[in-house]
């Protein structure tokens, strides 16, 4: 073998050697089975290294399921959100379970940034990476059929720190349950109370007046009350910002109602 080709041979083989670890990251979205849930137990620990939940970064999921619970067969939306102060980089893998199967299905409502992955869990793609001191991703769930009971959510986050490695990067879990509504059926719902809001006013039409109305945000934050309500009710749109509210209403037998309502 001449003195040149030898020296080839080694070049590569010392620029295999030390190519970085980054090429074996998934920058366009977990594999799958890396939420650290009962099902899939294992998190982004494989591939990235470093202490599990240590450092200032931290992952939390939110929801505007409300408090009393999801009904059977609604969408909802789901929120991860990973922060760090200094980083800018971040993904995620998002799954839901009971204590038997993932449960609900996700829906994808931006597809530029989520994908599904792993039998109907939800990740980041490479253009959904990119974040300062905080990223956030959403997606729809449609809840589970009546009976389904508690549904917990994993997720596993990343904030990477763009060394071009696997190395520095730190990985946190969280989760987050909510339970069945236990109420009266949808169909009921239907049958005793309509919701809707047009250019002006939130209006609740009903056969039996209430007892008591709160909305909320879908952070959890009560913008409005009322108690002994005869109906048809209507209610100022304009004291609410554009978003997505969660409209609770309880009857004179104690009933316990809920509708997600869309202010423009």
């Amino acid at each position: 073998m001449n003195k040149f080709i030898f020296c080839i041979i080694i070049f590569v083989l010392i620029f295999i050697i030390n190519y970085p670890v980054s090429t074996t990251a998934y920058v366009s979205g977990s594999p799958g089975g890396k939420t650290n849930s009962p099902l899939d137990g294992n998190t982004c620990n494989g591939c990235h290294t470093g202490n599990l939940n240590s450092g200032p970064g931290s992952f939390n999921i939110s929801s505007d399921i409300p408090i009393n619970g999801y009904v059977p067969g609604e969408t909802y939306t789901i929120t991860v959100q990973g922060s760090h102060p200094s980083y800018n980089k971040y993904g995620f893998e998002l799954t839901a379970e009971n204590s038997i199967e993932k449960i609900g299905e996700f829906n994808i409502i931006n597809s530029s940034q989520t994908k599904l992955t792993n039998n109907n869990s939800v990740t980041h793609k490479i253009t959904g990476t990119l974040g300062s001191a905080t990223k956030s991703w959403n997606v729809d769930w449609i809840a589970p059929n009546s009976g389904s009971g508690p549904v917990k959510f994993y997720a596993a986050g990343m904030n990477a720190n763009g060394n071009n490695t696997n190395s520095g990067d730190q990985v946190h879990t969280t989760s987050y349950t909510v339970n069945e509504e236990n109420t009266v059926s949808l169909n009921n719902l239907n049958e005793k109370y309509k919701v809707f809001v047009n250019s002006d006013n939130i209006i609740i039409e009903g056969s039996l007046d209430l007892k008591k109305i709160s909305i909320s945000n879908i952070n959890g934050q009560t913008i409005y009350n009322d108690i002994n309500i005869s109906l048809p009710k209507k209610i100022n749109a304009s004291i609410f910002k554009s978003g997505i509210y969660i409209i609770s209403y309880m009857d004179k037998n104690d009933n316990i109602y809920n509708k997600k309502i869309s202010i423009n």
